[in-house]
């Protein structure tokens, strides 16, 4: 019975200890992992989760940060699927490498209440994207790079084949 008594206090002790402190209990967000591709400098991603979804069949759901230092960028690639990409920090320059099927646009943030303004991309031409700006990627070859002075950062999310690298050098 006393030990019982020990461990209801310490228990209490310790929720109110999270409390004061603001602890949630959620665990942090796994560290940024420098990325070993051939086609990428000084670029880091950070898994933030990713699924098997029943209703796609043969397809993970994949949600990433990816940075990159200054001058850093990743060469030609693509990814086995579809993602949805947007600028969160800094100026990310995106190049159309060879179209696709499908094309490829991008969306210019607009103000509060507005419509995003999308820009068609041409092959060849690097885009500069600032934060809020968006695009889709339907496995069209293309490259991206650190277009500022400050580190760049990118959050992406999609269905991409599963069980097959999230991206490889084109």
């Amino acid at each position: 019975m006393r030990r019982s008594l020990h461990c209801i206090v310490a228990l209490v002790f310790m929720a109110i200890g999270a409390a004061l402190t603001g602890s949630t209990g959620s665990a942090a967000p796994p560290e940024p992992q420098p990325v070993a591709l051939d086609c990428a400098t000084d670029m880091t991603v950070q898994v933030l989760g990713n699924a098997m979804p029943a209703a796609a069949d043969d397809q993970a759901l994949v949600l990433v940060r990816a940075a990159w230092a200054p001058g850093g960028g990743i060469g030609p690639h693509t990814h086995p699927g579809t993602l949805v990409v947007s600028v969160e920090s800094g100026s990310f320059g995106v190049t159309l490498e060879e179209e696709g099927d499908m094309g490829m646009a991008v969306m210019r943030s607009g103000d509060a209440g507005t419509p995003a303004a999308e820009e068609l991309l041409t092959p060849g031409q690097e885009v500069i994207l600032t934060p809020g700006d968006w695009f889709i990627e339907t496995g069209m070859i293309h490259s991206a790079r650190n277009a500022g002075d400050e580190p760049v950062t990118v959050l992406f999310t999609g269905l991409v084949a599963a069980g097959q690298p999230v991206t490889t050098c084109a």
